[in-house]
């Protein structure tokens, strides 16, 4: 949303609060002076002046009879009558026969309540209609965005480190991430890292089992994913293979047979990471072990998608929530050991490194032909696990739906809270495999990036900077411009 749509959607909201709160005023001026007690409807109760207390009226002094009356002889005044406060009783059956003839309220008063109530349902209808239309059309968007296919075309030497790893993975969650409005409008893109082991074909007849890793994005993110990646891993490319353009991969995903879908066991304040795990090999590597040994086609998905940052906040409090349940069973004499305690110490510690990170949800899918197959490659899923693991999730009456969505890569419309990650479980998880993973066929590149300095032309431009400006074309113009000539020390014959 440009800067002139918002100033423009600020102004109405307050030119709107404004109207409202004149509004608000006026009913409530109509209503004290048109109120309870100034009604002239019949039947309502009229008050009077305040009654005088009970010791006033006993006490009053009786008022003297006029002289000249006195003398005359004229009979004297009548003694006026005492006035006494009603009792309760009577307030009472005047108030209910004043509600039996029509209420407290006049007609008045009740007009402008029931136009007051007919606008306050105006306003929650109509917010609830544009809530309905965001929401079909944020669906209607994530059915139509259009993702593609890239091959991650590994190197035979790179090897990231753990910080590098974790920069890799904020660096792309900021890339995927969309605007707060075009959140709110066009809903959130993902992006999918999966492990594909299919059919390539041989020299002979029928087909083998060969692994790659593809990244499943939106085409105008390609070329800025792919300097992200090689900021971490600088000889790796993403759907090229030298400096063409990122190309994606030809064909598409059919239906599986069958699917299985993982999650955290656990609350997602306790991290997938175990301490000392920096040093072991990356989980890929057993993952595609076992895709390989499965002997059949098979695909593994991890589905990101970025969450607002607002979820950060969320799992800081929640975290903190948890250290103080620990301070308290160590302080109010439970049998626990709170933060004392070696275990929990090393979950927290664990829990830790999680925090103050992007956060994701993580959608695992295993995908396969049958049962065994995808029971086996989910073997390897499920080995690597810290403080908390993936869990599987049972999909009785969801089976087929997932498996018709899995072409396309559609997820659930509402995440469960399991589903969430933070950036370091990510980069532990997706580490990319080195070479020293043996036994799995996957195509690697061995020509090194080596950066060129700039005096050195390539292709098209060197061809180009050669010519003269006499060499005319048949219309007349320079085909280009004069070429620079190097210093007298760097000039070659």
């Amino acid at each position: 949303m440009s800067a002139g749509r918002t100033f423009a959607a600020l102004a109405v909201i307050a030119a709107a609060m404004l109207a409202a709160g004149l509004l608000i005023s006026r009913a409530a001026r109509t209503l004290r002076n048109d109120g309870l007690f100034n009604s002239t409807t019949p039947g309502l109760l009229q008050p009077g002046p305040a009654p005088a207390p009970a010791h006033w009226v006993r006490h009053r002094a009786t008022p003297l009879r006029p002289p000249a009356a006195r003398l005359n002889g004229a009979a004297p005044h009548a003694r006026p009558a005492r006035r006494h406060a009603p009792s309760p009783l009577k307030l009472a059956a005047r108030r209910s026969a004043a509600k039996r003839s029509g209420g407290l309220l006049g007609l008045g008063d009740l007009r402008v309540l029931l136009v007051a109530a007919l606008e306050i349902s105006a306003g929650v209808a109509l917010i609830a209609v544009l809530g309905a239309l965001l929401v079909l059309r944020r669906v209607r968007r994530r059915s139509r965005r259009r993702y593609e296919l890239y091959e991650l075309h590994l190197s035979t030497h790179d090897q990231a480190k753990p910080q590098d790893l974790e920069d890799m993975v904020e660096s792309i969650a900021n890339i995927v991430r969309a605007w707060p409005a075009d959140r709110a409008r066009h809903g959130q893109p993902y992006l999918a890292l999966e492990l594909i082991c299919g059919g390539a074909p041989r020299t002979g007849d029928g087909q083998e089992l060969e692994w790659s890793i593809n990244v499943r994005c939106e085409p105008i993110t390609v070329a800025a994913l792919d300097g992200t990646i090689s900021a971490a891993y600088p000889d790796v490319r993403l759907g090229r293979v030298h400096g063409e353009q990122p190309r994606p991969r030809a064909g598409g995903l059919r239906e599986p047979g069958y699917l299985m879908r993982f999650r955290k066991e656990r609350s997602f304040v306790y991290s997938l990471i175990a301490d000392g795990e920096e040093q072991a090999s990356s989980p890929l590597e057993q993952i595609a072990r076992s895709q390989i040994a499965a002997g059949a086609p098979s695909i593994v998905r991890f589905q990101l998608t970025p969450t607002p940052s607002l979820f950060e906040e969320l799992a800081r409090r929640l975290y903190r929530r948890h250290e103080n349940k620990l301070v308290r069973q160590e302080r109010w004499g439970l049998p626990e050991g709170g933060l004392w305690s070696t275990f929990n110490r090393a979950e927290m510690r664990a829990a830790e490194r999680t925090q103050n990170r992007s956060l994701f949800w993580l959608e695992t899918v295993v995908a396969a032909d049958s049962r065994e197959v995808c029971k086996t490659v989910a073997a390897a899923v499920q080995s690597r696990r810290g403080e908390n693991r993936l869990h599987r999730r049972w999909m009785i009456l969801r089976q087929r739906l997932y498996c018709r969505r899995f072409p396309r890569a559609l997820g659930p419309l509402i995440p469960s809270f399991r589903t969430l990650v933070s950036a370091a479980e990510v980069a532990h998880l997706l580490e990319l495999p080195s070479a020293r993973m043996k036994g799995v066929p996957v195509r690697r590149v061995t020509i090194p990036r080596i950066p060129a300095p700039p005096e050195v032309g390539r292709g098209r431009r060197t061809r180009t900077q050669l010519r003269t400006p006499t060499d005319r074309s048949t219309n007349g113009h320079a085909l280009g411009p004069a070429p620079r000539l190097a210093p007298e020390g760097e000039r070659h014959t």
